[in-house]
């Protein structure tokens, strides 16, 4: 049976009624649950009306689902001999924090797991096991998990004879699995990864809000964000970085030697249409506002008008 501590370390004061024991025990852990901001950051937050409705629902029916609790050590959680006990919450965020403003009372169930790792992933399941997720959390969690397989998976070296590398085979046999898991095609989970990888470079507030949808950005627009990669310190990204990194470069174009009928070269002169092309490109690209309910439609008009202008250019 597992031994349970307090906050302290302590093991619990006895009682001689075991059912008195455990309701000491569930009532220390309830006094002390600690909420770390990474595993937060797993649980897609509410949209608004969702959670005034959940606040309603506890308010008048009290709060009926137990809060999921996993008791660990701090030297779990950063390979310390630290053996601090925490009560770490894993489900069941926003009803604590509901239940902890109006003084509500909640029930808590414990769960084991040996590593954070594995209390993320049973966490990302959990959320992908729900039907209220918008299309922008669903491609997150999705990403996430691929990128959590992977990294659990390693990365191998080459093989010798410098044929495919077991890393690559391990990364399309994770690919397979979760997009048969989730019915969708193997290259939906590759932009699900960069999705997900592009979010997490977002400052955390621009994040919460494009996954409550109260923040439109371009899904295109997140992945190249996310196929960009950045370095693990760099800072997060702004609403005005994006802004920048959505508008084409003012530098004039480059005239590049053509062939004539002879063989011989000479300067490139883009034809009429191509320079209409370029004005209307210039124009739209000056007047993007990522803040626009257009914003996706323009940026998807954009690219439209760059592939038709490369295409006039041949």
């Amino acid at each position: 049976m597992k031994k349970f501590k307090t906050a302290s370390g302590e093991p619990p004061v006895l009682h001689r009624n075991s059912a008195n024991l455990m309701q000491s025990m569930l009532d220390e852990v309830k006094a002390n649950i600690a909420i770390l901001p990474e595993l937060k950051s797993l649980i897609p937050p509410l949209q608004p009306t969702e959670f005034e409705q959940l606040e309603a629902n506890i308010l008048r029916d009290g709060c009926r689902e137990a809060l999921l609790i996993w008791q660990t050590t701090q030297g779990v959680l950063d390979g310390s001999a630290d053996d601090t006990p925490l009560n770490v919450l894993i489900d069941g965020h926003n009803r604590y924090a509901i239940c902890t403003k109006h003084g509500i009372d909640f029930k808590v169930a414990l769960r084991e797991f040996p590593t954070l790792q594995a209390v993320r992933d049973f966490m990302i399941d959990n959320q992908l096991g729900r039907r209220n997720l918008t299309p922008e959390q669903m491609s997150y969690l999705r990403g996430l998990k691929y990128r959590n397989e992977r990294q659990a998976a390693g990365r191998p070296t080459d093989t010798n004879d410098g044929a495919e590398t077991v890393g690559e085979k391990q990364a399309q046999r994770t690919r397979d699995k979760l997009a048969k898991e989730f019915n969708v095609s193997p290259s939906t989970i590759l932009r699900d990864r960069d999705y997900s990888e592009g979010l997490d470079r977002l400052e955390p507030e621009l994040k919460q809000e494009v996954l409550k949808g109260t923040r439109k950005l371009p899904k295109e627009v997140v992945r190249e964000i996310g196929r960009q990669g950045g370095e693990a310190d760099a800072a997060p990204l702004t609403l005005a970085d994006i802004n920048a990194l959505s508008k084409p470069s003012a530098a004039p174009v480059q005239e590049t030697p053509k062939r004539s009928k002879l063989g011989q070269t000479g300067p490139a002169h883009p034809s009429a249409g191509v320079k209409s092309l370029i004005e209307k490109i210039s124009q739209l690209a000056s007047t993007l506002d990522p803040a626009s309910s257009t914003f996706e439609a323009d940026c998807d008009k954009l690219m439209a008008l760059l592939k038709e202008a490369k295409k006039q250019a041949k």
